[in-house]
């Protein structure tokens, strides 16, 4: 298996996957919606890289056919991070669903047109989060109901997105399929993603655009674990069939606004009690999303990504300050 298909290449994850492989001398093809971008994504990614080798590109859409079967022929497996990851989307809610939906089913219908047997999926704690009302304990037995009443339309397209997939994958048993399940994503990219969600997500409390720390815990994961665990599952037959969450722990967003004050950060560290911040949340984008979890207090299980693939996290210290010297970096050129 060397010839590696990695959509979405000029994404946050995307590219620490296309680097993962590379150095460990995959070749790699990626996809990208602008090939114009192509130089850009290749610079960023060589700075990287333990020698010189290369990387196709194929211009691509989620929504579109155009491009899809000329990037996947060929090919021994497929990563499929590609997907909107928009924070506080506004528009129509089948808009955020539709490229999760049919852009993976798309994928998953021509990789078995191809012969293309493994596939490696990108999918979220989202898929997971908000199960059975209460529950403390995440795993990945439990499933988010998409019906559950004022979803995020974010927090739903990531569920349908993989239950769709599992479900496609159930009828066509020719396609191997693993799925990987980060919170929230943090750690230092590779080139500018300052409008990614995850930096949005830094920058809420380490620029204060949040005025307080709401009760709201969240697993964390450094996006360079992220990509050796595609990686890992990739190689480990083992994986295939399974789901794996990948969480270094769950911390309160107030523990995460302390830490980003020991950096010199004016992170609100003020946490108000649940009730209040619920009834913030009608007048709040960014606490509407997670107003489901307001004040729950949960644990994320990742033994399964620990025990098959060797999950081995980067401390949630070193990730925040690795992730501020990134920001930092950015904004300063």
């Amino acid at each position: 298996m060397k010839n590696i298909l990695v959509t979405g290449g000029t994404s946050y994850i995307g590219k620490h996957c296309i680097v993962e492989l590379l150095n460990k001398e995959y070749n790699v093809r990626t996809t990208i919606r602008d090939i114009n971008k192509a130089e850009s994504v290749r610079t960023d990614i060589n700075k990287y890289l333990k020698k010189d080798t290369n990387i196709e590109f194929f211009e691509a859409d989620l929504l579109k056919e155009k491009g899809w079967n000329k990037a996947i022929v060929d090919c021994d497996a497929i990563m499929h991070v590609a997907g909107p990851y928009p924070l506080n989307f506004d528009g129509p809610e089948d808009d955020q669903i539709k490229p999760h939906k049919e852009g993976t089913i798309r994928i998953l219908k021509l990789a078995k047109l191809n012969n293309v047997d493994r596939v490696v999926l990108t999918s979220s704690i989202a898929a997971v989060w908000m199960g059975v009302p209460g529950d403390k304990d995440l795993d990945e037995s439990k499933w988010t109901n998409e019906n559950t009443k004022h979803i995020d339309p974010y927090i739903k397209s990531k569920t349908i997105k993989e239950k769709a997939a599992w479900d496609y994958v159930l009828k066509n048993k020719s396609i191997k399929l693993t799925t990987i399940l980060p919170p929230v994503v943090l750690g230092p990219g590779i080139g500018d993603h300052m409008h990614s969600t995850s930096m949005k997500f830094f920058n809420m409390l380490a620029k204060k655009e949040m005025p307080i720390a709401p009760p709201i815990k969240f697993g964390m994961v450094d996006v360079r674990d992220v990509a050796k665990m595609h990686v890992a599952a990739l190689e480990n037959n083992e994986s295939i069939g399974k789901r794996f969450i990948i969480s270094e722990g769950t911390y309160w967003a107030k523990e995460f606004a302390h830490k980003l004050v020991e950096l010199g950060y004016n992170a609100p560290t003020l946490s108000p009690p649940a009730f209040l911040v619920k009834f913030m949340a009608y007048f709040d984008k960014n606490l509407k999303m997670v107003k489901p979890v307001i004040g729950l207090d949960y644990n994320i299980n990742s033994n399964s990504a620990k025990f098959l693939l060797g999950f081995d996290p980067i401390s949630f210290d070193k990730t925040v300050q690795d992730t501020s010297i990134y920001v930092k970096t950015i904004e300063a050129n």
